[in-house]
């Protein structure tokens, strides 16, 4: 079996690039709608358009800087120069996307869409950590452990974007708190990436010749359309987004005029509570993934969660609530897990197909996919809200909000689900299919490292 020995060391410092991902895109994805709906006072409407063109942008600018980056041959490879490229930007913006001119409704949109656009594109760069973990580690048990530290701490991540903001962010109303929060969540950011970019990145020598590729921008993506494994994974890594950007949305709202919590320290630990029980049942999730196999330990990880999201729909309690959301984290521990996890194996497809490495193309597609779902959330919440009558905040909704909001935690979320299970039964990576390609992979890796020190 192939494997790459790489430290313990530089596995977790790898890991904190997963770490800085997704503790940043949370942070802006669970509270920019807040500021802008709530604090801000615009109307969702003009959100809503933002985020359209936006996803409009994003159709060529992630799947265009993922091909650069294939086609990338410098000194320190091929992905860590964007990655370096990417980081500062997105601090910065981090600050500066909570002071907003607030003249009028149409400045502050064109504000949030440049801050959309910018923010997009210099995520997409950090994000190559992503296309840098099917790159580094292809053996079945090193990429189960790498993908366990790295769900670990992404979870982390995600943790803390619920929790940090409900420490600064006092009242969801309050625009202050929200900047401050901005300031805290750029340095630990910063701290994070500097580990991650120094100690984890290991750009492996048999790849170095990789970026000679025989295919163009158009038919590097056509290729990879080409992969019935990758389409399917795209569809769930869609529905998964999709889901908890839904989620991220509305748990304030649920807690706020469901529950009757104000407080955002407690509605950080509603929505908290769900991750911390799910990185604590990553190492299960792992443990049944080398011996089931990843398509069955994921289906069973999703009938799980939706089972326990239920209860969602029908309480009023806060500790009923919270209680429900723990039991959610088991299923979502492994949804966490292996949404991030399956995806290499159609990209060791596509090497065994085409002969070289293209993460940048595949995951800058994902990236797309990403943002596409963070539309049809907002797009969902939009139709929902004002199909209700709530096209503007106002803080005492009527029943047909509320069962909106309900909708919204369960329903919506059950629906994509159900369509992610069905995906999974047409899934082509079986425990076996997976072990015969890992095993033509380290012929093909070695004729690899023959010609670069050929060379």
């Amino acid at each position: 079996m192939e494997t790459t020995g790489f430290s313990r060391g530089t596995k977790w410092s790898f890991g904190m690039g997963s770490f800085a991902q997704w503790f940043i895109n949370s942070a802006f994805n669970v509270w920019v709608f807040a500021f802008y709906f709530v604090a801000v006072g615009l109307p969702i409407n003009y959100i809503l358009a933002a985020y359209i063109i936006w996803t409009i942008w994003n159709a060529t600018n992630d799947p265009l800087l993922g091909y650069i980056s294939d086609r990338t041959h410098t000194r320190w490879g091929r992905r860590k120069p964007f990655i370096i490229l990417g980081t500062i930007p997105i601090l910065i913006i981090e600050i500066i996307l909570w002071l907003p001119p607030t003249d009028s409704h149409f400045i502050t949109f064109i504000y949030l869409l440049i801050m959309l656009m910018c923010f997009d594109t210099f995520y997409t760069m950090v994000t190559f950590f992503d296309a840098l973990f099917p790159e580094m580690f292809v053996s079945v048990e090193e990429r189960a452990e790498v993908n366990t530290i790295k769900q670990i701490l992404a979870t982390i991540g995600l943790l803390m974007a619920f929790l940090i903001p409900g420490i600064f962010i006092g009242d969801l109303t309050i625009k202050e708190g929200y900047l401050i929060n901005g300031f805290v969540t750029s340095i630990i950011i910063a701290i994070s990436l500097i580990i991650a970019i120094k100690w984890g990145i290991k750009e492996r020598e048999e790849f170095k010749l990789d970026h000679k590729q025989e295919f163009g921008y158009l038919g590097g993506l056509k290729q990879a359309f080409k992969n019935k494994g990758f389409v399917l994974y795209t569809i769930m890594f869609f529905l998964y987004e999709y889901i908890l950007l839904v989620l991220a949305t509305v748990t304030p709202l649920y807690a706020l005029h469901v529950l009757g919590i104000k407080s955002t320290l407690l509605i950080s630990l509603l929505s908290g509570s769900m991750f911390i029980v799910g990185v604590l049942t990553v190492i299960i999730w792992m443990k049944l993934d080398v011996k089931w196999g990843s398509r069955k330990a994921y289906a069973v990880a999703i009938i799980v969660y939706f089972i326990a999201a239920i209860p969602l729909f029908f309480v009023s309690s806060y500790f009923l609530a919270l209680i429900t959301v723990i039991f959610m984290g088991f299923g979502f521990g492994g949804m966490l897990y292996f949404i991030y996890l399956i995806v290499a194996d159609p990209i060791d497809e596509d090497e065994l197909n085409t002969g070289i490495r293209r993460e940048g193309t595949f995951f800058g597609i994902t990236n797309f996919f990403m943002r596409l779902a963070m539309i049809m959330s907002i797009v969902t919440v939009s139709l929902v809200f004002t199909s209700t009558g709530w096209e503007t905040y106002t803080p005492n909704p009527g029943a047909d909000i509320i069962f909106g909001i309900r909708a919204l935690m369960v329903i919506f979320p059950g629906i994509a689900l159900g369509i992610t299970l069905i995906c999974l039964y047409f899934y082509p990576y079986t425990k076996e299919h997976v072990a015969e390609m890992k095993s033509k992979l380290a012929e093909l890796h070695k004729e690899k490292m023959e010609r670069v020190q050929a060379q």
